[in-house]
């Protein structure tokens, strides 16, 4: 995978374009995410799916506008790593994975992301790592 055929990918998610976004999934892809680094016994997040993806993000997306903006992307043949800054602003009132949210207010994160490819060439497995939240303006306006 090319970083133009990536930002495209990405383009999909920024746009809510689920349809387009699920065709570079595999039917059975599994997406995890990170855990809250705590020293117990705790349940991740893991979706076994495209309509349990499609579920989600939908049911998140209906109260947090998310935009993803790359920074780096590394590409060896089987795997993709990406570096994404990662912003959400709160539609409505919202009890957000972060914490409450008010409507207007907004936040960004940079994590890891680590695509594994099945032979295809669809994503196989995703798994999403958060590095750390920014003290920073908001670099998109969420009414685009």
């Amino acid at each position: 995978m090319t970083r133009d055929a990536f930002l495209k990918y990405m383009n999909h998610f920024n746009n809510k374009e689920y349809d387009e976004l699920t065709k570079y999934f595999s039917d059975d892809v599994v997406v995890e995410y990170f855990d809250d680094f705590i020293l117990e016994k705790q349940e991740r997040k893991v979706l076994h799916g495209k309509d349990a993806f499609v579920a989600n993000y939908m049911k998140l997306h209906s109260t947090v506008r998310e935009f993803l903006d790359l920074g780096f992307c590394m590409f060896d043949g089987e795997h993709l790593v990406v570096e994404l800054y990662t912003e959400f602003h709160a539609l409505t009132d919202t009890d957000f994975t972060a914490g409450r949210m008010k409507k207007g207010d907004s936040f960004c994160v940079t994590n890891w992301v680590c695509y594994d490819f099945a032979p295809d060439g669809k994503f196989k497995r995703i798994r999403i790592a958060h590095f750390v939240v920014h003290d920073s303006p908001p670099r998109f306006d969420p009414g685009s």
